[in-house]
């Protein structure tokens, strides 16, 4: 009885907690719908009087959502091709391998996490343009292939693989390449999935790199185009703003929604030792 109780007290505390945390996306989705003039009506309206599709059409126009889109798909899946590939390589050199200086170094990088990412903003961006990169969506991606976070969660993963498995593929004569990806790649998808899905998301959601990176309007990405919009028009066009960001959010959702099997199975098995 006791149990039963415990059990459904913290499904209905679950419950209350996922209706609380879908609030701002319900409201993001009805207010997309609504005209400006009942967004910023008071009391405010919890569903929209007359649904205002064309907002859609009207911040697709706006955006020209097609060039943006593929703009921001372009620094996205390419940053986090490149994120998982060197920080998979990282983690597994910081997990399996011995060389000098090992255990420093690995406290050296996971100390320039505690850095601010705006103290380095004005050294990338002189970067940036002595090596001609200024206003070009290479300087989204290239700066960017790796992370700090991507090795220490790929290094924490790879630990939990039994040095034997490895000890055993080099007496039957495999070379590192084959080993790294015939037997550790396999071994970590869920890990590389939650990866993506980490990095994807972070590069997606990104606005003040391509704000201070990029300067004509055809290479501007959905956060920065959005973003923007606002300074178009005297009036604040709000419709079009919670249009746009349905259309920039949906991607993401969609992509979580297929993989957060891997995403939650990931996440656990970087976590649990032994």
């Amino acid at each position: 009885m006791v149990k039963n109780f415990k059990k459904r007290s913290i499904a209905l505390g679950l419950y209350i907690l996922s209706a609380i945390f879908m609030i701002p996306i319900y409201w993001l989705i009805t207010s997309s719908l609504k005209t400006n003039i009942e967004i910023t009506r008071i009391p405010p309206t919890f569903w929209p009087e007359q649904l205002a599709f064309e907002n859609f059409v009207d911040v697709i126009h706006r955006l020209d959502f097609a060039r943006t889109f593929f703009n921001s798909a372009v620094v996205s899946i390419s940053a986090t091709l490149l994120i998982v590939i060197f920080s998979t390589m990282a983690g597994y050199a910081f997990a399996k391998k011995k060389f000098l200086g090992k255990n420093f170094l690995m406290m050296m990088l996971i100390g320039t996490m505690t850095i601010p990412a705006t103290v380095l903003l004005l050294p990338l961006f002189f970067v940036i343009i002595k090596i001609g990169l200024y206003d070009n969506l290479l300087a989204l991606i290239l700066p960017f292939g790796v992370t700090i976070f991507g090795i220490f969660f790929m290094k924490q993963y790879i630990e939990d693989i039994p040095d034997s498995l490895i000890e055993a593929a080099r007496i039957d004569g495999c070379g590192e390449l084959r080993i790294f990806f015939s037997i550790i790649v396999p071994l970590i998808k869920p890990a590389i999935t939650s990866l993506v899905i980490i990095e994807f998301v972070n590069n997606w959601n990104s606005f003040t790199m391509p704000l201070v990176l990029l300067r004509s309007p055809d290479n501007f990405t959905l956060p920065l185009r959005i973003g923007l919009l606002a300074k178009d028009t005297v009036a604040v066009p709000w419709a079009s703003l919670m249009a746009g960001n349905v259309l920039t959010v949906l991607p993401v959702v969609i992509a979580f929604l297929f993989m957060q099997r891997f995403f939650i199975k990931g996440i656990l098995g970087g976590s649990v030792k032994g």
